[in-house]
């Protein structure tokens, strides 16, 4: 009994995985087509049964880890002979999932946000709708960044190039949809939701900064303490 219970659990973790090489472009698509209208549909999703719920996409966090998942095997792949990070990022599992948090900072700020502007006390259940929704509008910018840091390691004029005009293309596109977000969602003037929205990227950027100094600050203190 316990063999068959452990092939069911294979069976369907094989498929899950699978499903999610049709799934991914899918859902990737349709963020880049119409991220406000999938910002919507996750919030829909969230309120019907968990078993139901985004039957015809990935779900939102998921979603954000691959295209992470993604953009690293593409770094990997590309650039074998880059430096390795020190400390505890020099492990790849341990790098894959400061990555992926790192960039989960970007929705969690707004969501967090969301959920203060509502008067609502901020609890998981209450922050989980947006952080879903702001994970399908951040997926293709952290792509674009990700893919745009990898092209900039080839170390070529052109490639140097090609990775400021991908930056520049995500970037863009990110600010756009969140402009669009804030007029949609806020109810405030294009040009005050243009200057939010910049606001939030720039805040984005930030926290990650501190959370790589914070990550990096105690190899940095020892190797320093080893100079004579």
């Amino acid at each position: 009994m316990d063999f068959m219970n452990l092939l069911k659990s294979v069976e369907a973790l094989l498929y899950e995985l699978v499903s999610w090489l049709v799934f991914y472009p899918i859902t990737l698509w349709r963020c880049i087509r119409r991220p406000l209208a999938m910002f919507d549909y996750a919030q829909r999703e969230l309120t019907g049964p968990p078993e139901n719920q985004f039957a015809d996409a990935l779900s939102p966090p998921i979603f954000l880890f691959l295209s992470i998942a993604l953009a690293h095997m593409i770094d990997i792949g590309l650039t074998p002979n880059q430096d390795t990070p020190i400390g505890l990022l020099a492990d790849t599992r341990n790098l894959l999932v400061f990555r992926a948090t790192a960039f989960s900072l970007l929705p969690m700020i707004l969501a967090v946000q969301a959920v203060r502007q509502k008067n609502q006390p901020l609890t998981r259940a209450t922050l989980r709708p947006a952080f879903y929704g702001h994970c399908f509008l951040a997926a293709p910018f952290v792509l674009s960044v990700d893919l745009a840091l990898t092209t900039g390691h080839l170390a070529t004029e052109a490639t140097y190039w090609v990775g400021t005009l991908i930056f520049l293309a995500g970037l863009i596109w990110y600010q756009t949809t969140l402009t669009g977000w804030f007029v949609t969602h806020r109810g405030v003037g294009r040009v005050r939701a243009f200057a939010r929205a910049a606001l939030h990227i720039l805040l984005g950027t930030i926290a990650m900064f501190l959370l790589i100094l914070l990550a990096v600050a105690p190899q940095v203190i020892a190797a320093w303490k080893e100079i004579p």
